[in-house]
């Protein structure tokens, strides 16, 4: 299998490669008109739920999205398909999200910069400064999970709104206007979530996960976060890490454990029996949610859980119901 995969690696370079000659259209419309359908023209491909639904809520109206992970996929372990490969190199632009979320991709990506197979890593607008690390196998490595920041997510929108504006300029003050209406949306989520957590005694805000994608998370809420695996699902838990993790949870009765959509649940199960803690609702964490599922958040509005202002609001909805759990009994 790595055999294969690494050979689907090596024809997607030289397909990249082998299209310098030829590049892509440079036909542009050449007048502003909302209705007019530019997908036709223009193609973008996407590789996480969380960048596809930036880019389909800032210009999905004017090009056409190529998703290549959906609901439930995990980026850590994704490995892209010949098709995949195929509508990588016939896409006007890829944005992918970049900081080795996405694996062999991501690396595959990178090296296509400077090709005539237009790539951009959202990640790339966020200072160095604000990003957390962390120690994995080879090395320490940034914390690709930055969507739980509200702040850093709200730059990485704005990055992706320029990106669209130089890939269709008549378009770029629409895109610039819709980046600005997410971020607003985006801070009122964030005070909402903030005052919500508010409401919880600091010393019993423990959020206990699968793997550890939550720290933006937990830096923004003012959560203490302690997960099973590391920031990668690829690297499975010891059995010293849960052997660790038991002790933690009984010692400090901690109410509610928390499994996630995209990661197997299993380990996490049998700490809960173990300890006797409650598990919590399933949080979104690498991956968003369906399009056809939706949750009520402030003000009474429906978001649907494929939007990251859905995601935020199930997760946080969900924690602080674990968290209250013991005290219900």
């Amino acid at each position: 299998m790595k055999k294969v995969f690494k050979l689907l690696i090596f024809l997607f370079l030289a397909g990249i490669h082998s299209i310098l000659s030829i590049g892509c259209s440079e036909e542009k419309p050449t007048k502003t008109n909302p209705v007019l359908r530019y997908d036709e023209i223009f193609t973008v491909v996407t590789t996480t739920t969380q960048i596809t639904d930036l880019v389909r809520q800032i210009a999905g109206d004017f090009c056409k999205v190529i998703p290549l992970m959906g609901a439930g996929v995990d980026p850590h372990l994704y490995k892209p398909t010949a098709r995949d490969m195929a509508a990588v190199v016939s896409a006007d632009l890829v944005v992918f999200h970049g900081l080795k979320f996405e694996g062999k991709l991501s690396e595959a990506l990178e090296k296509a910069r400077g090709s005539k197979v237009r790539t951009y890593a959202a990640c790339s607008i966020l200072p160095a400064k604000r990003l957390l690390s962390s120690e994995e196998g080879d090395g320490i490595h940034p914390d690709p999970h930055v969507w739980f920041d509200p702040e850093l997510w709200s730059a990485c929108a704005h990055g992706i709104a320029e990106q669209m504006g130089t890939l269709i300029p008549n378009e770029k003050k629409t895109f610039e206007e819709r980046s600005q209406k997410l971020q607003t949306r985006y801070r009122e989520i964030a005070d909402w979530s903030k005052k919500e957590f508010s409401e919880i005694p600091p010393w019993e805000r423990k959020l206990i996960t699968s793997h550890d994608a939550f720290r933006y998370f937990g830096r923004a809420f003012d959560l203490e976060v302690i997960a099973l695996q590391g920031i990668s699902t690829a690297t499975e838990a010891g059995l010293g890490d849960r052997a660790n993790l038991v002790d933690y949870v009984t010692k400090n009765k901690v109410p509610a454990l928390f499994v996630e959509s995209s990661v197997n649940p299993t380990a996490l199960q049998e700490i809960a029996r173990e300890t006797g803690a409650s598990l919590g609702s399933a949080l979104f964490s690498d991956a968003l949610g369906s399009s056809d599922e939706f949750i009520v958040g402030p003000a009474g509005k429906r978001h649907p859980l494929s939007t990251w202002s859905g995601m935020m609001i199930h997760n946080v909805r969900a924690v602080i119901e674990g968290l209250r759990s013991g005290k219900d009994e």
